[in-house]
C-alpha cells in the first residue's frame, strides 16, 4: 500500500486536532443557562486547561515529526532501492558510546539511581540508553533538516498560558525589582529535575543580570519530610541574608540530604548557630512553607519543578538553553 504524502496526513491530522482535540475555545461550557469560559475558572483549573491543551499540542507535534521522518525514509528507500528497514538503520546508526559518555551519564544521573547499584552493575544498561539518546537526537537532527530545507509549517497554534498573578511576598528572590522578566520557580530540594532546573535557573540569572528576577517558593512533596525540614531551614538562612548559599548547597548536597542536614548545612555556610536555632524553634520557616504551598495548590501546582515565566506556566525543558529562548522572547 502506498504511504500517504505528508502533506494529505498533515491535512487530515491537523483537520482532526481542530475540530475538538484541543480545548482553543473561550465558551467552555454551559450549565443552568450559564455559560462559563476560562476565565470564570480559578488558577488551578485554568491551569489544567491549558496543560491538557498542552500535552495534546505536543504530542500532535510528535506525531507530525513522525509523520516526516516515515515519509523521508520511504522517499529514500524507493531512491536508493533498499529497503525501509536498511535505510533507517543507515539514517540512525551512531558509534557505541565510550566508557567516558557512560560514566557522564552515570555521574549527571546519580541521584535517581539507587544506591545499592553501583556504576559497574548498571553501566550496560546505561550504554543502551545512551546510545537512544544518540539516536534520537540523530532522529531529532534530520527532521530539523527536513523542516528547514522543505519550508515547513505547523498550522496549528500553540495554547497560551493562563496569566497567573502568584503571591510571590515575603520569599527569596534573586535580581533587582522591576526586572522585565520574573521567574517564579516552585520546587522540592529532593526532587532530581529540581536539582537540574535550579542549576540551569543560575546560569540564566546570571546571562541576563539585570534583566531577570528569580523567585523561589517551597513546594515539598518528597514523602520521607526532609525536604520539608530543609526548606523551612533555608527560610533561616534568609534570615541571615545567606538563603542562596543554602538552597544551592542544599540541591548541590541533593543525594545526602537526611534530617541533619539543615543544621550541617547552617555550619557549612557560616549561619550563626544560636541565630538560626531561634529561628527553628519559632517556626518562621514552616509558616513560608505552608504558605508557598498553599499558593501552590491555588494556582495549580502539579507537580516539581514548576515554573511560571512572566505569570504564565512554562511547561519547556529545563536547560539553560531552553529557558533562555523563552527569556528572550518576553523580552521582546
Amino acid at each position: 500500500m502506498e504511504v500517504p504524502t505528508l502533506k494529505l496526513f498533515a491535512m487530515l491530522l491537523l483537520g482532526l486536532a481542530t475540530c475538538g482535540s484541543v480545548v482553543h475555545a473561550e465558551e467552555l461550557f454551559n450549565i443552568d443557562g450559564k455559560t462559563y469560559s476560562e476565565k470564570d475558572l480559578t488558577p488551578a483549573q485554568q491551569q489544567q486547561v491549558y496543560e491538557s491543551n498542552m500535552q495534546n499540542f505536543e504530542q500532535i507535534k510528535a506525531i507530525v515529526d513522525g509523520i516526516i521522518f516515515d515519509n523521508h525514509v520511504t522517499e529514500e528507500s524507493k531512491k536508493q532501492n533498499k529497503s525501509r528497514d536498511e535505510v533507517e538503520a543507515k539514517i540512525l546508526n551512531v558509534k557505541e558510546p565510550s566508557d567516558r559518555a557512560v560514566k557522564s551519564w552515570y555521574e549527571a544521573n546519580k541521584t535517581r539511581i539507587p544506591p545499592s547499584y553501583k556504576f559497574d552493575d548498571v553501566k550496560g544498561e546505561i550504554a543502551k540508553i545512551v546510545k537512544q539518546e544518540e539516536m534520537r537526537k540523530r532522529r531529532d537532527d534530520v527532521i530539523a533538516k527536513i523542516k528547514k530545507d522543505r519550508k515547513f509549517v505547523l498550522n496549528l497554534a500553540k495554547p497560551t498560558a493562563p496569566l497567573i498573578d502568584v503571591k510571590t511576598d515575603g520569599f527569596p528572590a534573586k535580581g533587582q525589582d522591576g526586572a522585565k522578566v520574573t521567574i517564579i520557580e516552585f520546587a522540592d530540594y529532593q526532587c532530581p529535575h529540581c536539582k537540574v532546573a535550579a542549576e540551569s535557573l543560575k546560569k540564566v540569572t546570571e546571562k541576563f543580570k539585570g534583566k531577570v528576577r528569580l523567585v523561589f517558593m517551597d513546594y515539598p512533596i518528597n514523602p520521607s519530610g526532609i525536604s520539608r525540614a530543609v526548606a523551612e531551614a533555608s527560610h533561616c538562612a534568609l534570615e541571615q541574608g545567606k538563603f542562596w548559599d543554602f538552597h544551592y548547597k542544599a540541591f548541590d548536597s541533593q543525594s545526602t540530604l537526611d534530617k541533619d542536614s539543615p543544621a550541617k548545612l547552617a555550619r557549612e555556610i557560616k549561619l550563626d548557630e544560636q541565630k538560626f536555632k531561634a529561628c527553628l524553634d519559632a517556626a518562621k520557616g514552616k509558616s513560608m512553607v505552608e504558605k508557598a504551598h498553599s499558593e501552590g495548590e491555588r494556582i495549580g501546582v502539579s507537580g516539581t519543578p514548576y515554573l511560571l515565566i512572566n505569570g504564565r506556566r512554562y511547561m519547556g525543558a529545563h536547560t539553560p538553553e531552553a529557558i533562555s529562548k523563552e527569556v528572550e522572547t518576553a523580552l521582546k
